[in-house]
């Protein structure tokens, strides 16, 4: 089975929509037997997401930096919680722990995490899949934005193809169920 790196925002965002992706997403990750790999918090989607994989008898493990490891934020209920120095090795053991990637909605963070991950892809640091699961539509920006800078000839083809996107959550769940067939 396949360790997951999901990022993902510490606020639910405004839709029930959000918090219904990363609760199904987080019931099949526990049900397929893959582990999940996350940002360790407790609060917003990505709480909501661990909430699903644990009560699921799922497995987590959370990599949370220094000053965010405070009562309020990390989720206590996650067993390997991996406390960091910084930012920048949480991020580094992040990708050392995973085998694919997925964004769910978010902010800054998630999209800053996003990136790194596609552009080591773009780079060849790493072979890894990544994908956004497009809630609401939340990053048809995004899509429309990177779309736009292939046209204009700032990413090729072939680099813009290292990020899926995903419109419904049942798409995402067969493209992870594929992901564990080819590992």
């Amino acid at each position: 089975m396949a360790r997951i790196c999901v990022f993902c925002g510490s606020r639910p965002g405004d839709r029930p929509e959000f918090a219904e992706a990363a609760e199904l997403l987080g019931i099949y990750l526990a049900e397929s037997g893959h582990t999940l790999v996350y940002g360790g918090g407790s609060t917003g989607i990505m709480g909501i997401l661990a909430d699903a994989i644990l009560q699921n008898s799922g497995k987590v493990i959370g990599v949370i930096p220094q000053h965010l490891a405070r009562p309020e934020l990390m989720h206590s209920g996650v067993a390997d919680m991996r406390i960091t120095i910084d930012m920048h090795e949480r991020k580094a053991m992040m990708h050392s722990l995973a085998d694919a990637y997925i964004a769910l909605p978010g902010g800054y963070g998630t999209l800053e995490e996003l990136f790194e991950a596609v552009t080591w892809a773009q780079l060849e640091i790493h072979t890894r899949e990544v994908a956004v699961l497009n809630v609401c539509g939340l990053f048809n920006g995004l899509v429309t934005m990177l779309d736009e800078m292939t046209e204009q000839g700032f990413l090729s083809p072939d680099c813009r193809r290292h990020l899926k996107v995903f419109s419904a959550t049942a798409q995402l769940l067969e493209w992870v169920a594929a992901l564990a067939t080819t590992r």
